[in-house]
């Protein structure tokens, strides 16, 4: 056996190894992209009227996150170990509250984003495992800084889906997770009266 051409086919197996994750992860990262330039012209542009009209505002929100959130699975995550007991129209409803509470906590807080300061950093070093994690950097009309990572999935042929955010080291994903386990607890485990209180939460918000 030629040992050196043997390890020479493993070096270019490598290298292409590596060259096809290096793409999959950049079609992340132009996802995002995508996403922030979304943010620029459909809501920071026009943030003078959306302020005015919060309904308008929850519509471009959306219909920019709606394509690139699996919120059925989203809520999976959420309702951690309480989901297997959960009957289906349980599950659905659930969706939809925890949709709309992702929309508004994010319809808020893009309005005082400065267009002109909007950065999607190259990629960093990544974790084994699904997740790519795409860095972004915004600063707020008064100049505070906001650093939001994107953790993206890969549904299959490069459908990447944000799969959890991390806004100013808040782990949203887990913010939300613990919230309704403490509703949980607060409601004697019962899952509707969860949802329910999670419901009237998310009223008194908006």
């Amino acid at each position: 056996m030629n040992v050196p051409r043997v390890i020479k086919v493993m070096l270019m197996m490598g290298a292409l190894i590596s060259s096809s994750v290096w793409a999959g992860q950049e079609a992340a990262r132009e996802t995002v992209i995508r996403v922030v330039d979304s943010f620029r012209t459909e809501i920071i542009a026009d943030k003078a009227q959306l302020a005015k009209n919060p309904e308008l505002l929850s519509q471009r929100i959306d219909k920019i996150l709606t394509p690139v959130i699996n919120f059925d699975d989203f809520s999976k995550k959420v309702m951690g170990k309480y989901y297997r007991r959960a009957t289906p129209d349980q599950r659905s409803r659930f969706v939809t509250v925890t949709r709309d509470t992702l929309l508004k906590t994010y319809s808020g807080s893009l309005l005082d984003l400065d267009p002109d300061k909007i950065n999607v950093l190259p990629l960093g070093p990544q974790r084994s495992g699904d997740e790519v994690k795409v860095d972004v950097d915004f600063k707020t009309g008064d100049g505070a800084p906001l650093n939001l990572n994107f953790y993206m999935e890969d549904y299959g042929n490069d459908d990447w889906k944000l799969s959890n955010v991390v806004i100013n080291n808040i782990n949203f994903g887990l913010t939300f997770r613990k919230q309704f386990a403490v509703m949980m607890q607060q409601n004697r485990n019962n899952i509707d009266s969860a949802i329910d209180a999670w419901e009237q939460s998310l009223k008194k918000k908006s």
